[in-house]
């Protein structure tokens, strides 16, 4: 098991480096993630966008054009369908978002014909280094899946113990996260919480421990559990957060990094191969781990 990213990124640059699809590629600062890949023999970048573009960016970031593969496009639109063929084909491994829509980037990804579609809903989820805890915490999900249901929540909870498993997490400890520890009619997060534990211990949801509902200081915090006399094989020790929707996950998300400083990856998975979808507003080391992540991933399909 993981303990921290680091760890991951040496993993990540053990084996083959991985191709990574870069859509609409001409932003210095996912090409500055891509090059530390590079540096760290976990990635290989096949740039997908306007030649020029991409070649100036390269030198603004020191960056020689000779060690990419750059594959012209007409626009985002044109970026995004000509990756995805080069997964199809097996000329990359998975997909990395730049400088274009994320609507523009999915398009293509979830054609019925021609895209990446496995059947599956897709679905963020967040890595977050915790040193306190010496082990690596995910929550889910806070970018895509807005207001789920509780089909969606237990097809959001399977993507992320995909990911869990592949971190050597074996058995995670999960949280369908609400704001009280019981079962409220008034507050359905609470019923579907409870739904899945009980999917959960009738191996509806394999590999996992779930046990909810549970307040996130409850999840967390064995003294906050102790406290409040809250027991179960989960609380205090969670592994993975499911929160009850976008809105909560990403608040949850952007207030770990920009109030708790906590180092992070995140990946969407779901799809055929592993996208990496992170925000402009994601520090360069986000970018940087997430592509070690999708790398991982991406060798253990």
């Amino acid at each position: 098991m993981f303990k921290n990213l680091d760890e991951v990124i040496r993993a990540a640059g053990a084996g083959e480096p991985a191709r990574v699809a870069v859509v609409q590629a001409a932003d210095p600062e996912v090409l500055s993630a891509v090059a530390e890949a590079r540096r760290h023999g976990l990635a290989e970048g096949l740039l997908f966008g306007e030649p020029e573009a991409i070649h100036a960016a390269l030198r603004e970031i020191g960056e020689d054009p000779a060690h990419y593969t750059i594959v012209p496009a007409a626009d985002p639109a044109d970026c995004a369908a000509r990756a995805v063929a080069a997964v199809n084909t097996g000329e990359a491994d998975f997909l990395m978002k730049g400088l274009l829509p994320t609507a523009t980037f999915l398009r293509p990804v979830l054609d019925k014909e021609k895209g990446l579609r496995t059947g599956k809903l897709i679905s963020h989820v967040a890595i977050f280094e915790w040193p306190k805890a010496e082990k690596l915490l995910l929550i889910t999900d806070c970018a895509i899946n807005i207001a789920p249901d509780l089909k969606q929540k237990k097809e959001i909870l399977e993507n992320a113990l995909a990911v869990a498993h592949a971190l050597g997490i074996e058995r995670p400890r999960v949280a369908p996260l609400a704001a009280l520890e019981f079962v409220n009619p008034d507050m359905p997060e609470t019923l579907d919480a409870a739904a899945l534990s009980k999917m959960a211990d009738r191996g509806e949801i394999r590999r996992a421990i779930v046990d909810g509902p549970l307040a996130l200081d409850n999840a967390i915090s064995p003294e906050a559990a102790r406290h409040k006399g809250i027991g179960g094989p989960v609380a205090g020790y969670a592994d993975i957060l499911l929160t009850p929707d976008m809105k909560t996950g990403n608040v949850l998300y952007k207030s770990l990094v920009y109030f708790a400083y906590l180092r992070c990856a995140a990946v969407v998975v779901g799809a055929r191969v592993p996208l990496v979808m992170t925000s402009r507003s994601d520090s360069a080391d986000a970018k940087f781990c997430s592509l070690a992540v999708a790398s991982l991933l991406a060798r253990q399909r």
